[in-house]
């Protein structure tokens, strides 16, 4: 898994999971203003420089490769910050490393789709193989983020999509899918180490939105902020409001930890 650090000589580290298409350069406008943290930035298999090859269970193996990384590099925790698809990324890995995360951003969160999505995505998966790669992308992004002033977050999308492989593309829409039917357990892991989390969506995210509010209240804790005149990659449409609402909120956890060391 390719991988980038930014050493910023800090006690906290983030981990920045992007989204389908998606690659370490995603985070460009969120790097800079994370300048308190140490940052572990990853691209996800087939995406950016990270090589793709199939495996049955492409969710945790990744989420493996991001634990493997952390050892690799001694850090002992992560606050994560994850966009759509990295989302459920983010979940599967505190399933399966509760012990390694301090806080949860969830930004276009993609979890707890209702039936009416969850039937659309049986027709994706079944024309994913059937439209051809240069049509299948674009329309893809267009359904997702489909008004004017979505088209910087649309192109970068596509963009990015196109120097995917196929196989790549079409294995992380179908984890997507199955990974749907683990969101209780997912909220059980939550819940049992009562792990800070936040909810960031655009308003206009009209695919997601209604599944990030049902998730939210999932976990009855955790703050939601609603992006107005805002798609589905609020990290990069509305770069300047999201970084100021995440800095809030990690600031806030910072200053949680010290005070509770403080006290132990």
């Amino acid at each position: 898994m390719n991988y980038k650090i930014y050493n910023n000589n800090s006690n906290d580290w983030v981990l920045l999971i992007h989204g389908l298409g998606g690659s370490i350069n995603t985070w460009k406008y969120q790097i800079n203003e994370l300048q308190k943290y140490n940052i572990l930035a990853i691209d996800l298999a087939g995406h950016g420089g990270s090589p793709f090859s199939k495996c049955k269970h492409l969710l945790s193996r990744t989420a493996t490769d991001i634990n493997d990384i952390l050892e690799k590099e001694n850090i002992d925790s992560v606050h994560i910050i994850s966009m759509s698809i990295g989302t459920i990324v983010a979940l599967e890995f505190i399933y399966l490393f509760k012990e390694k995360v301090k806080s949860l951003i969830l930004a276009g969160c993609v979890t707890n789709l209702n039936i009416g999505f969850k039937t659309v995505l049986v027709f994706v998966e079944a024309f994913k193989y059937i439209i051809p790669k240069s049509l299948f992308y674009p329309l893809f992004a267009n359904i997702l983020m489909p008004l004017k002033h979505h088209k910087k977050s649309r192109d970068f999308f596509i963009k990015e999509s196109f120097n995917m492989k196929s196989e790549a593309f079409k294995k992380w829409l179908s984890e997507f899918f199955k990974t749907q039917f683990k969101f209780n357990e997912y909220m059980r892991t939550i819940r049992e180490i009562n792990l800070p989390v936040f909810f960031i969506s655009g308003k206009q995210d009209y695919f997601f939105l209604n599944s990030a509010i049902r998730t939210h209240r999932k976990i009855n804790s955790a703050p939601l902020k609603l992006i107005e005149n805002c798609g589905h990659v609020c990290s990069i449409e509305k770069y300047a409001l999201f970084n100021q609402m995440v800095l809030q909120f990690l600031n806030e956890q910072k200053l949680k930890g010290a005070m509770l060391s403080r006290t132990v």
